[in-house]
């Protein structure tokens, strides 16, 4: 039914814009990027046949790779533009964004594909009664709000959006996507989300948003909703800030031949930002907090908030940074029960964690970038008959930055975690943790 009246709304839409797209000359926009990095890691296991991603004591591993895109942005009217983006996959990877150097030596190509990551066609017009309206329709890069529930910048999806403008501040849409595709000639396998969203300017500088969202897989009765508040802005042209908090109910089953009753979801998430800029100095904090479960879903309720970001199919170098550069993108997170992304370990945001932030940026010089982040981190929950400690463990993040030429920047990253009794308690008992480093520098060249 869902499918049927999105069907009617993008009918409707279209058949409302009373702008036309006729030949006229196109604009045609080519662009890109060139990103080589060089990788250190030191303690964690991520080798392998059956890496663990868990921060113990392993040989340092250490390599290079080659990240390229190129986009076409192609204005074909006022109201109408097609973009293409396309970006290397690693043998043909869909969750790679580079090749490895020397994986084959001795005067050889990389083994490197150029996958879509963008491939969408978007249409403007008057709309409804005036109203300025649009849709985009294709593969696009998809977040909500603060992009606490849903991260999809990385790759994207599939997706259909509507919106419309009904006033300067006022701004509505609605999505349908699909996340996963099953068996091509059977619909009740797939995994689709369905969004309303709306947000509204209080002022050039500060937003409002609220969003819903239902993520339905028949297969096995999945009926997730995610209602989520969100805010961003600029107060006094100093103190920024940002917050969301996202609630979830809805059930299902845990797998399509489970004859039990079904597990009800009952998660949610905050978190919190602000950073007050004194030049050259930017001061931040922020705080997080996702919920987890503590009873091993006895109770058939699913109390760890559910996000859908990334996959365990992306290694670290491929991801991006949410808010710490190693805790849940590099080694194994506290989240225990995501069913958004089954077997994920890594990059969970902030499923079962709760972080508390301080950092600092420093514009040293006109070229030269500085920042500095400090993470304490913790468990929401632990399994109240496991005898796991919270403590998940301090993170120290450092970046530089330094603009060699227009459009060439050399950046360095490196962070320290050190673990804490969550990996060493409960189901790790006994086991003989270690500090993770991680160092990452390179050259970035746009065009």
């Amino acid at each position: 039914m869902k499918k049927q009246i999105f069907i009617a709304l993008s009918v409707l839409l279209l058949l409302s814009f009373t702008v036309l797209a006729y030949a006229e000359e196109p604009q045609i926009k080519l662009g890109g990027d060139i990103l080589i990095r060089g990788f250190w890691f030191d303690n964690v296991d991520q080798s392998g046949s059956s890496p663990t991603f868990l921060p113990v004591q392993t040989p340092s591993q250490a390599f290079y790779t080659t990240e390229a895109r190129l986009t076409v942005d192609a204005k074909v009217s006022d109201n109408l533009k097609g973009f293409m983006e396309l970006e290397t996959a690693f043998g043909g990877d869909p969750y790679s964004g580079e090749y490895y150097w020397g994986e084959y030596s001795y005067n050889a190509k990389p083994p490197a594909d150029l996958l879509f990551r963008q491939l969408w066609i978007q249409y403007t017009g008057s709309g409804l009664l005036g109203i300025p309206s649009g849709m985009k329709v294709g593969h696009q890069l998809l977040t909500l709000g603060e992009k606490q529930f849903l991260n999809h910048e990385r790759f994207g999806d599939d997706a259909i959006v509507l919106f419309i403008q009904p006033t300067k501040e006022l701004f509505l849409a609605a999505l349908t996507g699909k996340l996963a595709e099953g068996s091509l000639y059977s619909g009740p396998d797939d995994l689709d989300i369905y969004t309303i969203l709306g947000t509204y300017k209080l002022d050039k500088d500060n937003t409002l948003g609220i969003n819903y969202s239902y993520i339905g897989d028949s297969y096995i009765d999945l009926k997730l909703s995610n209602l989520g508040v969100h805010a961003n802005g600029l107060i006094a042209g100093a103190l920024t800030y940002a917050a969301e908090f996202d609630w979830q109910f809805g059930n299902t089953r845990l797998s399509h031949d489970d004859s039990t009753d079904k597990y009800n979801f009952k998660g949610y998430g905050f978190m919190a930002k602000a950073g007050y800029k004194i030049d050259p100095v930017n001061l931040r904090a922020s705080f997080a907090w996702g919920s987890g479960d503590s009873d091993g879903l006895h109770d058939k309720d699913i109390d760890e908030f559910q996000v859908t970001m990334d996959s365990d199919n992306q290694y670290p170098e491929t991801r991006f940074v949410h808010y710490t550069q190693i805790y849940e993108r590099t080694v194994s997170t506290s989240a225990l029960g995501q069913i958004l992304g089954q077997g994920v370990v890594r990059g969970t945001g902030i499923a079962n964690t709760v972080y508390y932030n301080l950092g600092v940026d420093l514009m040293a010089m006109k070229d030269l970038g500085l920042s500095l982040d400090g993470f304490l981190l913790r468990a929401a929950k632990t399994l109240t008959d496991g005898g796991q400690n919270k403590s998940i463990g301090v993170e120290v993040d450092f970046k530089g930055s330094y603009k060699l030429a227009k459009n060439l920047t050399y950046f360095v990253e490196a962070g320290f975690f050190d673990p804490g009794k969550y990996y060493s308690t409960g189901i790790y008992d006994g086991m003989d943790k270690e500090t993770v480093t991680q160092l990452i520098h390179g050259l970035n060249l746009s065009f």
